[in-house]
């Protein structure tokens, strides 16, 4: 008998957030490293990238969201092999070609973008124009990956997907330290390397879905019949991805234009540790999606209901403890990370206010994914234009006011405004009379319990420590977890329940 089931969803959920977990960690700790090497103000050009990259991704046209949809429904036919194996081939033509596309943009506009966006005190036109143009190279090696792993989602081959995520993580982690360190400390060496590693990556990630999806002695064909196929939703995956761009990404290019590329690192780099929350719950979109879609296929609405609870619940047992530690620690965490005590000033209120706008953020993400399960994009299409109307003026506004502080508050408004709008609106239209049993048994507890236990332990630590050290701070947070362990149900109950698996094997 197998000591690991790979195909099992306890094992993918396991191996996908290790995998999450992993590249949040990795990204989080060698951000002292890039500072100490390479100066803030560098650090300021690897911020631009991930907005440049994240305001990029509306170019997917919503085909990976797409492809991950219809595999997921071909694989549920019978004889379908030949379709798949087209469809799969057709879309990553077109990202392809995107990609070609707009990274040939970005390094003829490398110029312009040097020398009339971003905002430096000590680097020159020349260095920045450089790294620039790499990260034309780095988004056009970067961008097609997406269309793959929708594949390896509507595949049901997220732990495999996952190990591979893992393994260039790991490689991008240490290869840069390596290059920085012993062969040029300079920020065009770190895009370098970058750009050679996602090269690797998307060529592996293609590599195993192609083997996975093709047909014997069957070429791989471009099919507009099978593009046909996923056009509607596509589209309507486009317009929430450029609705969505406004809500996610527009506050950073705003900043990344409006405050020097200082500010445009502490911003981002709250934001970085606030998506750690992202990280942690990223494994439920792999698993929960697909599932849903096939629910909604077979027409079983009772089981759609129970996996609906199921990972409301899960998402707010996860979310709300990290979140409000996050909240409460803020300063606390961000100098025992970086020793940099003007690091930890600017970016901790900006930390703070960012936590709790992604907490928001993260209660609507299955009532989100059950929408697409359905083909329904018009809710989402709808709910991000009218956040955007408000949030664009209200970013300029604030951000012109209030610096990174005032941008981040935007963030914390507009998902803050979705969930006390856009919820009850989704229970009422698509799952009536599940609204009060959504608040009671989902959130109501996980939001208590994680309330009390990380506000009782900044009030002990207030009372009887000045300071915090890395002993402190980890006592304090074991003796949350195991807490919050045993007072929740599920937690419980599922640690119970892996204590008589271990004994009994």
């Amino acid at each position: 008998m197998p000591i690991l089931n790979i195909n099992s969803s306890s094992t993918k959920m396991i191996l996908i957030l290790v995998s999450r977990i992993w590249a949040a960690l990795v990204a989080i700790i060698l951000v002292p490293v890039y500072v100490k090497i390479i100066g803030v103000e560098s650090y300021g050009l690897v911020a631009f990238y991930s907005t440049l990259a994240g305001a990029l991704a509306i170019l997917d046209l919503g085909l990976s969201a797409s492809i991950s949809r219809q595999v997921a429904i071909l694989k549920t036919q019978h004889g379908k092999e030949k379709e798949l194996n087209d469809l799969v081939f057709s879309v990553e033509t077109l990202n392809w070609l995107i990609a070609v596309i707009v990274g040939s943009l970005i390094i003829i506009l490398s110029h312009p973008i040097a020398a009339h966006w971003v905002k430096a005190k000590d680097l020159s036109i020349d260095k920045i124009q450089h790294c620039v143009m790499l990260m034309g190279a780095v988004f056009a090696f970067q961008f097609p990956s997406s269309v793959y792993e929708g594949a390896f989602t509507g595949l049901q081959k997220q732990a495999v997907s996952a190990i591979i995520n893992f393994c260039f993580t790991t490689l991008k982690a240490v290869g840069v330290l390596i290059v920085l360190k012993y062969i040029s400390p300079d920020i065009e060496s770190y895009f370098i390397w970058q750009a050679v590693v996602t090269l690797l990556f998307t060529f592996a990630m293609r590599w195993y879905v192609r083997k996975n999806i093709g047909v014997k002695n069957v070429r791989a064909t471009f099919s507009t019949q099978q593009l046909k196929t996923i056009w509607r939703f596509a589209a309507g995956m486009a317009g929430i991805s450029l609705v969505t761009f406004f809500l996610v990404q527009i506050d950073k290019i705003v900043v990344s234009k409006m405050l020097l590329l200082e500010y445009v690192g502490y911003y981002n780099l709250a934001f970085l540790l606030a998506s750690g929350i992202n990280a942690i719950i990223s494994p439920m979109q792999s698993v929960v999606y697909p599932k849903l879609t096939q629910l909604v296929a077979t027409n079983n609405t009772e089981g759609l209901v129970t996996l609906y609870h199921k990972a409301c619940k899960w998402i707010s047992i996860i979310v709300f403890p990290v979140g409000f530690t996050l909240i409460f620690f803020a300063k606390e965490i961000l100098f025992l990370w970086t020793k940099n005590t003007t690091l930890t000033n600017e970016t901790a209120p900006i930390l703070q206010v960012c936590a709790a706008g992604t907490i928001c953020n993260c209660l609507m993400w299955i009532p989100h994914f059950v929408l697409l399960a359905k083909g329904n994009t018009k809710f989402g299409l709808y709910q991000n234009t009218i956040a955007s109307i408000v949030l664009v003026p209200l970013l300029f506004w604030w951000t012109s006011k209030y610096g990174a502080l005032g941008a981040s508050f935007v963030w914390l408004v507009v998902n803050a405004g979705i969930v006390l709008i856009s919820i009850p609106l989704f229970h009422h239209l698509y799952l009536k009379k599940e609204i009060w049993n959504w608040f009671k048994n989902d959130v109501f507890i996980p939001l208590s319990v994680a309330v009390i236990l990380v506000f009782g332990a900044r009030y002990f630590q207030q009372q009887f420590f000045n300071s915090l050290n890395v002993f402190t701070i980890v006592f304090l947070l074991m003796a949350i977890s195991i807490l919050y362990v045993l007072i929740i149900p599920e937690t419980k109950a599922y640690l119970t329940k892996l204590f008589f698996l271990i004994k009994r094997k």
